[in-house]
């Protein structure tokens, strides 16, 4: 009788059991597919990443036929030549059929703004005169003039710090020690590294500074407003206000065009050929290149110092952002 009532109780059991391991089996199916589909979407977005990079060259390469284009042709460089009209998200269509991707470029001329590198001369000597220009920058631009010391000392050959300015004596001090460069900045985003320069300060003084392998004048075509009052300290801000405004629909093809029929100008301006001019030599190019789940963004420092001679613009660097 005991068998007979155990029966029913056994079969319960079994289906529960059974229940249990189909929900598991279920449960580790789930699990499986979801992992599966995991792994083929990041496989997916993987091979677009990389389908989406191999778009950046021909977009650089667009920049570089713009730039030597502008360079070739002619004596003068300004806003208002093809070079520095933006690509806007234009189609880029694969040759076997693929999904379409979209590329946008920008063009800055970094002769336009202050080269960090100015600040020390080709024989490992402070530059006075672009330091003081530095300085009115910094001050232009609301930030602590006495920074420009940390970067003299950051670029220059000794070890002996200026008066608001670190040596190896204060940066192996630190938590994380590490010894000053001694040599010229090859990008700007290194002044991390520098006493003083917090992000704040960074992302504030960054549209105005370049840092160049070579020393180079400032583009009075494409400048800033800051960066020619910092460069002019006696201009008054009429005569800034009209220089950006002529420059605009007409552009100095040559330095004496900046100054003629304008006395002040003639006054401020006594040793202007010796750090403006108009026309330049390195560009940086801004790249974003942008799938349906993948992008990537890319900037490259230019060099077009023999585009006039029939050669293409070199590539000085290329950074992944």
């Amino acid at each position: 009788m005991q068998a007979r009532r155990a029966l029913p109780y056994q079969r319960g059991v079994a289906i529960i059991t059974a229940l249990l391991v189909v929900m598991l089996a279920a449960t580790i199916a789930t699990y499986l597919l979801s992992q599966q589909s995991r792994a083929l979407t990041r496989t997916a977005r993987a091979t677009e990443r990389a389908q989406v990079t191999l778009y950046a060259e021909p977009t650089l390469n667009w920049a570089r036929a713009a730039l030597f284009a502008s360079q070739n042709n002619s004596v003068y460089v300004a806003l208002t030549q093809p070079w520095a009209q933006p690509i806007a998200a234009q189609p880029l269509v694969s040759p076997d059929g693929g999904a379409a991707v979209l590329a946008s470029g920008l063009i800055h001329d970094e002769a336009g703004k202050f080269n960090l590198n100015n600040l020390v001369k080709v024989d490992k000597t402070a530059s006075v005169d672009d330091i003081e220009i530095f300085k009115r920058l910094l001050k232009n631009l609301k930030l602590n003039p006495d920074l420009s010391d940390a970067v003299v000392d950051w670029i220059d050959a000794d070890n002996e710090p200026r008066t608001n300015g670190a040596e190896d004596g204060y940066y192996m001090s630190l938590a994380a020690p590490y010894r000053t460069a001694n040599q010229p900045l090859v990008q700007w985003q290194e002044l991390g590294r520098v006493r003083g320069f917090d992000a704040a300060t960074i992302r504030r003084l960054a549209p105005y500074i370049s840092a160049l392998p070579t020393g180079t004048k400032i583009n009075i075509n494409t400048a800033s407003t800051e960066v020619i009052t910092a460069l002019f300290p006696d201009l008054s801000g009429a005569d800034v206000a009209d220089l950006m405004r002529k420059r605009a629909t007409t552009p100095f093809q040559n330095i004496d065009g900046v100054t003629e029929k304008k006395p002040s100008l003639q006054k401020a301006l006594s040793t202007f050929n010796q750090v403006a001019d108009v026309t330049s030599s390195y560009f940086s190019v801004s790249i974003a290149i942008t799938g349906e789940a993948a992008a990537t963004h890319q900037t490259a420092l230019l060099d077009c110092t023999e585009s006039k001679k029939g050669s293409w613009p070199r590539i000085i660097w290329v950074q992944a952002q």
